[in-house]
């Protein structure tokens, strides 16, 4: 798929549409186009790349539009005169009501409740301008927008009189049994939902089953995956779209102090190595960074067609539990060795603000007392992510689950001399076994597959971090990594090196400790190697 190119005929046209012209023609001609409305009423006047944008929504025959955009094209503005245009002339009646129903979902409901403040900052300004319009005549007004605003009309909401509405909405269930004329998904390829492309099937599709509404899925690419990536193609692999899309990089907009910034963050990128993050931020493009730990192609080929075993006992298996927060998830996975092979039997993954008391008790389906029945854990036990909140946890495990525990801090996710063997050390060898073909990740585990294709590796002065981007998480990885850690040959460490600092490098230490509580004497260089060689984690402290 090539860019978006802007026709001739509507250049000509989109200069036209900001000729003087009288009243009654304005109101007329702001009723049928949302750039009109936005130049005389709104007082903005859009960037020919943001009216073609809505000329295209609004035309549009399948009412489904994917739009990628560069960054910092204006895609809020854009956006929000169209939801302001629909709402204020109810251009999409729908449901018993016969009002227009517009929801926006952007990554998170934090991000939602900006767009439509956003939104709300366009009233504002389109009340002082129609103030200036008015002035000295009869119909002079200041609160032109305002006084047909009604309940409800929070940071969430906004409605007119008709009774039409704009609404914000977290990328959650909370959608479920909405009827929409509108649904927008802003960032698209950055939804922190439990699982985004679930979450787009089976909650957002439906919500214009019975209105024939839009669906328009806007974002920057992030990666070559995800229900965004899917249905924009931008590689055509698929002979018929359902989308009608639109690819704008910066070069689509040339005003001369954007084109200049677009080009300082080039050099930018260029002295820290990240062209391809550049590239995929301002050229819009699909690409798999530079700082990507997994290579797409070891990720494709290890998926294997193996199902979820409820149970399993016959071959010895080792349980991860790698412990969520807030936003972060609680994940539990069991992997085993089959022939040559490392499989993935289970996972669990909570939802947010998971109650971890549930893993301790025996009438929680998943508790370690069940998986104990359920699975054959006897020699390989349990190995947990060593972090404060689940320490409590691993305390009882420890005491009351008659298993052998092993306890890594997953969340010092730096390498250096003094950690020892840590969580960098387990995923290059995870990454290792991936590559050789012989640890599986299976086609059901769909959440994994999407993180992997996301975590990236960014190298620092003396430090590595592995992570998942801004805004994205990896618990099911980690979870993973630490439930194969039995199977893993840690003596073939393919491409890890150890990163050991200059006397005069700040040492690393936990964020989360600021000095060990024992006695334990941290491994000397040559110790090191020599774990490393053995291949035998048992003893060892993190």
């Amino acid at each position: 798929m090539k860019y978006t190119e802007i026709p001739e005929d509507f250049k000509i046209e989109y200069q036209k549409k900001f000729i003087g012209r009288c009243n009654r023609e304005i109101n007329e001609l702001a009723i049928a186009d949302p750039t009109i409305f936005a130049y005389y009423f709104l007082d903005i006047k859009l960037r020919i790349h943001q009216a073609y944008a809505l000329h295209k929504i609004i035309t549009s025959k399948t009412k489904r539009i994917a739009l990628c955009w560069a960054r910092q094209l204006g895609k809020s503005i854009g956006l929000g005169v169209f939801l302001i245009w629909a709402v204020w002339f109810n251009k999409y009646p729908s449901t018993v009501a016969n009002i227009t129903t517009a929801y926006i979902i952007s990554t998170n409901d934090e991000a939602s409740v900006e767009l439509l403040s956003k939104i709300r900052d366009i009233f504002y300004q389109a009340d002082v301008h129609m103030g200036k319009v008015t002035a000295g005549t009869k119909a002079h007004t200041e609160n032109y927008f305002d006084k047909h605003m009604k309940e409800p009309n929070n940071t969430h909401q906004i409605t007119v009189d008709s009774g039409s509405f704009m609404k914000s909405v977290p990328p959650t269930n909370k959608v479920l049994g909405k009827s929409a004329a509108i649904m927008i998904i802003d960032e698209a390829a950055n939804l922190d939902a439990e699982d985004p492309d679930k979450f787009f099937k089976k909650v957002v599709v439906p919500t214009t089953a019975e209105t024939g509404g839009f669906i328009i899925l806007s974002s920057t690419p992030e990666g070559v995956s995800g229900f965004f990536y899917d249905n924009f193609d931008p590689d055509d692999k698929f002979k018929e779209h359902e989308y009608e899309r639109l690819w704008f990089s910066h070069d689509i907009y040339k005003d001369k102090t954007y084109q200049a910034h677009v080009r300082n963050e080039k050099h930018k990128a260029e002295r820290e190595g990240k062209i391809k993050t550049w590239q995929q931020q301002y050229e819009a493009k699909f690409t798999v960074t530079e700082e990507s730990f997994f290579d797409l192609k070891d990720i494709e080929e290890g998926v294997k067609d193996t199902p979820e075993y409820y149970e399993w006992n016959k071959t010895a298996c080792a349980v991860g539990y790698d412990f969520g927060m807030k936003f972060s998830r609680t994940v539990i996975t069991i992997r085993t060795m089959i022939g040559q092979e490392i499989i993935e039997l289970f996972q669990y993954r909570s939802p947010p603000n998971f109650d971890i008391n549930h893993l301790v008790n025996p009438e929680w389906e998943h508790s370690i007392q069940n998986l104990k029945n359920r699975y054959n854990l006897e020699e390989h036990g349990i190995i947990g992510d060593d972090c404060p909140q689940g320490d409590t946890t691993l305390r009882w495990m420890e005491s009351h689950s008659g298993l052998p525990i092993r306890k890594f801090n997953f969340r010092s996710d730096q390498m250096s001399k003094v950690d020892g063997l840590n969580r960098n050390c387990v995923a290059y060898s995870y990454r290792a076994r991936l590559k050789e073909g012989i640890l599986k990740i299976p086609r059901w585990n769909e959440r994994q597959q999407y993180e992997m294709k996301l975590v990236q590796e960014v190298s620092q002065k003396i430090l590595i971090t592995i992570k998942a981007p801004q805004g994205q998480l990896c618990d099911t990885i980690d979870s993973d990594m630490l439930a194969s850690i039995p199977f893993l040959d840690m003596t073939k460490q393919g491409s890890f090196e150890f990163d050991f600092p200059d006397k005069t490098d700040t040492q690393h230490t936990s964020r989360y400790r600021t000095g060990r509580e024992d006695n334990f004497k941290a491994p000397t260089e040559a110790e090191v190697i020599q774990m490393l060689k053995d291949g035998d984690l048992s003893g060892i402290q993190i």
